[in-house]
């Protein structure tokens, strides 16, 4: 597949404006983060899931934003009313930059994960106005694929209702999520015991872990099964840790145990000789769940290649703690500490560790 031209520094517009989506309900916790990260910018205004902000100085599609709250960003072009008008705003940058474009159409969050109405789906509205903005614009401006690659112009158009679309850009790196407004199109299997599927896939994706056919995980906080069900089928052996029942089909699986016991009571003599990932989930306080966690890390360190952890916020006011959680997380010896309010997280983060 032939790589996306190099973007020339001197044609990348700056502009005053920058914007953010999140969770709905996460928006206090993304300005609170942002005027940590970012003291030169000046909150402009929000809507569910969505928080702009006026910039000191005009900023460059390529300005990072490492923010835990902040599931995807860019610099911010304006308001459009129609496919015409979103591509009037974007054609001067093209026609600067001088090479094809990536097109981005998303919504912005209408419900907290898990609480959408039944057979809701954020596709059909988005796929309705990338239609029509693609065709609005001049043959060989967008590239014919929408996932994005490091280095591309992307074009973004947030979709909420009757508003007014949200215009933006920004040049895709690390910061930023291959899934057009970070929301991945995974599917829930009709078969899954529960929504933890779909988190744990994300947490994966999201993560980059390799993990292999023949590994050992360990998922504390594993009832009724969602997630041991998707580390089933990708071929690992499983000891889910939980007081609470597991779903049928999951205890029935050769390739999986159960030990009824909490993050606690666990004992490194219940466990197998080799675990490779240590996957945590409990609805119990991060700063207990990691004051617990530490103490089995201390023992799996032989041969622990990674974790991934879900961190859950009793309240929002518990956003300022992360950067202490992420440093209690990286003192169990792991040196790489990821995290993020992934699509599919409630009130709570994703953590990935890597030794």
């Amino acid at each position: 597949m032939p790589r996306s031209p190099r973007l020339a520094a001197p044609a990348l517009p700056r502009l005053p404006f920058a914007f953010g989506v999140c969770q709905v309900g996460a928006e206090p916790a993304v300005k609170a983060e942002v005027a940590r990260l970012k003291p030169g910018w000046r909150f402009a205004f929000s809507r569910p899931g969505l928080v702009t902000w006026k910039t000191e100085a005009p900023i460059s599609p390529d300005e990072p934003l490492d923010a835990v709250f902040v599931r995807h960003h860019g610099a911010s072009i304006g308001r459009a009313d129609n496919a015409e008008q979103v591509v009037a705003l974007v054609a001067p940058v093209l026609q600067a930059a001088g090479v094809p474009a990536r097109l981005s159409v998303f919504e912005r969050d209408r419900a907290k994960p898990g609480d959408e109405a039944p057979g809701d789906s954020y596709g059909p509205a988005a796929e309705a106005v990338r239609r029509l903005v693609e065709a609005a614009f001049p043959p060989g401006a967008l590239f014919a694929e929408t996932r994005a690659r490091p280095g591309d112009l992307v074009i973004d158009v947030v979709v909420a209702g009757d508003e007014p679309f949200l215009v933006g850009l920004h040049v895709h790196g690390p910061t930023h999520a291959p899934w057009p407004g970070g929301r991945p199109s995974f599917t829930l299997p009709p078969e899954a015991p529960s929504r933890a599927w779909l988190k744990l896939e994300e947490g994966l994706a999201f993560g980059r872990l390799p993990l292999r056919a023949g590994q050992v995980a360990l998922e504390v906080g594993s009832a009724p099964g969602g997630a041991s069900w998707a580390l089933l089928g990708r071929g690992l052996t499983v000891v889910g840790v939980d007081p609470g029942d597991m779903d049928e089909r999951v205890l029935r699986h050769p390739g999986f145990t159960h030990l009824r016991s909490t993050l606690a009571e666990v004992r490194r003599e219940s466990l197998p000789p080799r675990i490779d990932w240590l996957l945590l989930d409990v609805n119990v306080a991060p700063q207990v769940a990691l004051h617990q966690l530490r103490r089995l890390v201390s023992t799996l360190r032989g041969t622990l290649a990674g974790a991934l952890l879900t961190l859950k916020l009793n309240d929002w006011g518990m956003a300022r703690d992360v950067p202490a959680l992420l440093a209690r997380v990286q003192g169990m010896g792991f040196s790489r500490v990821r995290a993020k309010q992934l699509a599919h997280n409630r009130q709570e983060l994703c953590v990935v560790a890597r030794p």
